[in-house]
């Protein structure tokens, strides 16, 4: 009757903490769902930059996601000299891939890519 319980509790309490908060990173390595990465003529930032981030923005909340911006110098493997709105980091593929299922609707170019985020 105890192991029940306990596996219900656990049941409960495990999904909570595996996923990630939409459009927050639960860790800082793994599987980014790549939603655009715009020119910031070389880290110094751009109005067409912003502007492209923040329509990123709205159309990823459209879809119910709330994605998470940075310089692409933070997150090895992507290209320096971008702002990148992305969504993770996904611990794995098949969990980024239902990520990028849900935003293709709203964000048709989106792409999966793995990396690591060096954060602030």
């Amino acid at each position: 009757m105890h192991v029940a319980l306990i596996l219900a509790v656990l049941t409960l309490v495990a999904p909570a903490q595996a996923q990630p908060m939409r459009g927050v990173p639960l860790a800082d390595e793994g599987w980014w769902v790549v939603l655009g990465s715009f020119d910031n003529n070389g880290g110094t930032g751009s109005r067409s930059a912003d502007a492209a981030v923040a329509r990123t923005r709205r159309q990823a909340q459209s879809c119910g996601e709330r994605p998470f911006n940075d310089v692409s110098e933070k997150f090895s493997g992507f290209v320096p000299g971008f702002d990148v709105s992305v969504l993770g980091a996904y611990p794995t593929r098949a969990r980024a891939e239902a990520a990028l299922f849900r935003v293709g609707s709203c964000i048709p170019g989106a792409y999966i890519r793995r990396a690591r985020y060096a954060g602030e």
